[in-house]
């Protein structure tokens, strides 16, 4: 620094001190506060972190991670129970939903039912018993002989009827003009075998709602007829030339 800057450097700070103290003066007489301005260090946004082999404390996002791995388990093992469940049901599924028709395959009006083969019970509970009767002992002979005085009202000519139920009895005499009875346990199997072994199971039709077994015995060729329609025949009931 020369001579003249070492004069003139001094004079500029005590101008420019005189100046703040004239200002904070000014301020004073007019009741004003003079603002003061704290200056403090500025830290950085994000502080550099040490470099470390230890892994990560779990905290709340390995504990969230855990749960939802425990949720996903117990999902997947009650989707395992359901399938299963389904599964053994379709393969071990019991006897006959009564509440359930079986859908009729139409068939050429040239082909005629020579053997009409019926559900017993399986009719009984479709179209004989009505909302308001009771279905306590429906197993009985008296339910029997309601379904058999169904069919005797059969007016088909020139064909045979055979009315098959569940159970072990002794097949009864066929009344003149009315079905022969079977006792078969089950009736679903002896319905099956007397349609593989007829010499024409297109010409034979099964009178059941059962789904399963309606599928079984179109699968070997026979007709399936839904109660409620064989009963309105029996009954005399207008009826299609379909079947």
């Amino acid at each position: 620094m020369d001579s003249t800057e070492s004069v003139l450097v001094p004079q500029l700070e005590r101008l420019q001190r005189s100046e703040r103290i004239e200002r904070r003066s000014a301020a004073a007489r007019a009741g004003e506060r003079p603002l003061r301005v704290v200056r403090t260090p500025r830290e950085p946004l994000l502080a550099p972190r040490a470099w470390s082999d230890e892994p990560p404390p779990a905290g709340r996002f390995g504990e969230t991670a855990r749960s939802l791995a425990v949720i996903a388990a117990f999902v997947a093992l009650a989707l395992a129970w359901v399938a299963a469940a389904r599964w053994w049901s379709a393969v071990d599924a019991p006897r006959s939903s009564y509440s359930r028709e079986a859908v009729p395959r139409p068939y050429p009006p040239s082909v005629r039912p020579s053997l009409w083969l019926v559900d017993g019970f399986n009719v009984l509970h479709a179209a004989v018993l009505r909302s308001g009767d009771s279905r306590k002992d429906w197993w009985k002979s008296a339910n029997r002989e309601r379904v058999l005085e169904l069919v005797r009202g059969f007016g088909e000519r020139d064909v045979e009827v055979v009315v098959v139920f569940d159970g072990s009895e002794e097949p009864t005499e066929p009344v003149a003009g009315g079905p022969r009875v079977v006792f078969a346990s089950p009736a679903d199997d002896w319905l099956l075998t007397a349609v593989r072994t007829a010499p024409e199971p297109a010409k034979v039709a099964v009178v059941t709602a059962d789904r399963r077994l309606a599928d079984r015995v179109r699968d070997k060729g026979a007709q399936v007829v839904p109660p409620t329609a064989f009963a309105a025949r029996c009954r005399g009931a207008p009826r299609a030339d379909s079947i």
